[in-house]
């Protein structure tokens, strides 16, 4: 194993074992007092080496019960119960290969998204940062990125970064991004097994047959969650409560790390419309907790549109279902910013987002996304509801 791949499976353990406001280094010294600790040593050189060369003669040896989830999500799993292992003393040889063999495997995929930044940043902060035309507070925000996500640093100027990310060229606050070392650790532990749909549009199917129900229908530009790969389909999340199957050969699967969202602020609406939409936007990045209705410590879908329009003394009840049946009905050509969005299948609403303009919208979207914005396509839409008035 080569010190690279030995270094990526360490940035991968600083940040899984870094606590809020601790630093990488201190997190690092962690990861160095584990390695000292452990009566192996799994993540030394010579050691993992030893592994790799005795998989074939411990595959057939290991121990009863003593066996490492070799999952998509393997390796943070397989890291867990190995040090668990370690401090009560019961770590076998093949156990130690088998871990080695996940994370080479899992590092090796995930390292791939590091090839798309000649000059890597990610972007920490609480909710989001606003990419804008130039370089000053003053320049027209032209993009929003959200806590994680990546870019191409292009150029570094005074206070500020030219960046590229996804479809959005434009400046960010250097205060906000961090580089080298921290960034590669934050981007290994971040990256995701997403699917990318290559078509325009592409059915999205209740099971992985094509004689199941069509559920809805996706669109390009979107990147789902993939739960699981199977033969010819792949699992995805499409929402928070909503899983489904597309044909593997209209999408395209890969890990890969968030990227600035194109966003302009609206300029055709009412003035209080405009504050609706921002004052939600406010909470891009905060967590989705199903059951919760809280803006900042975690809501659903339904939580979220209830809380925000509750701001501005704007009531509508508490499921997306019964929400769709608030206010008025109006078209995909008629929406305007602060209107609802429905979605579901079968007939059944299931899920709610709000329209903030330019074909977007926020919601709160799963565990893994959080509070985000999506193209209001990501599935097709059941209805739109003005629940403001005029």
């Amino acid at each position: 194993m080569t010190r690279t791949l030995l270094r990526a499976i360490s940035a991968i353990l600083i940040s899984s074992m870094m606590l809020p406001g601790m630093t990488a280094s201190a997190a690092e010294s962690m990861v160095d007092l584990t390695r000292s600790s452990s009566p192996t040593n799994l993540l030394n050189e010579e050691n993992v080496g030893r592994m790799f060369e005795n998989v074939e003669k411990s595959s057939s040896d290991q121990g009863e019960g003593q066996t490492v989830d070799a999952s998509i999500a393997g390796l943070s799993m397989a890291l867990d119960q190995y040090f668990e292992a370690v401090s009560s003393g019961n770590v076998s040889v093949s156990y130690e290969v088998q871990v080695a063999r996940i994370a080479s495997n899992e590092v090796a995929a995930k390292s791939v998204v590091l090839d798309n930044y000649e000059y890597l940043g990610i972007v920490v902060v609480d909710n989001y940062l606003n990419v804008r035309e130039k370089p000053n507070m003053d320049g027209r925000i032209i993009g929003k990125m959200v806590n994680n996500s990546a870019c191409n640093i292009l150029e570094e100027l005074d206070g500020w970064y030219y960046i590229e990310s996804g479809e959005v060229t434009g400046y960010i606050s250097s205060e906000f991004v961090v580089t080298g070392d921290e960034a590669v650790a934050l981007a290994m532990a971040d990256a995701k097994l997403r699917a990318a749909v290559n078509t325009d549009s592409l059915n999205v199917r209740k099971e992985p047959s094509t004689d199941s129900e069509v559920l809805t229908q996706i669109t390009a530009n979107e990147r789902y969650e993939v739960l699981d790969v199977l033969d010819g389909w792949v699992k995805i999340a499409l929402s928070s409560n909503e899983v489904a199957y597309v044909s593997a050969e209209y999408v395209e699967v890969g890990y890969s790390l968030i990227e600035a969202i194109v966003f302009e602020p609206i300029s055709a609406a009412t003035q209080f419309r405009m504050d609706v939409v921002n004052y939600a936007l406010q909470f891009l990045g905060n967590p989705y907790v199903w059951g919760g209705t809280s803006l900042t410590k975690g809501a659903d879908c339904s939580g979220f549109v209830k809380s925000v329009l509750a701001n501005y003394g704007i009531w509508v009840p508490r499921v997306s279902r019964q929400q769709a049946g608030a206010g008025v009905a109006v078209t995909s050509a008629t929406i305007q910013p602060g209107d609802l969005v429905f979605y579901g299948s079968g007939g059944v609403v299931n899920h709610v987002a709000m329209y903030i303009g330019n074909g977007k919208v926020i919601h709160a979207i799963s565990e893994s996304r959080g509070i985000g914005i999506t193209s209001m396509w990501f599935s097709t839409p059941m209805g739109y509801r003005n629940v403001i008035g005029d």
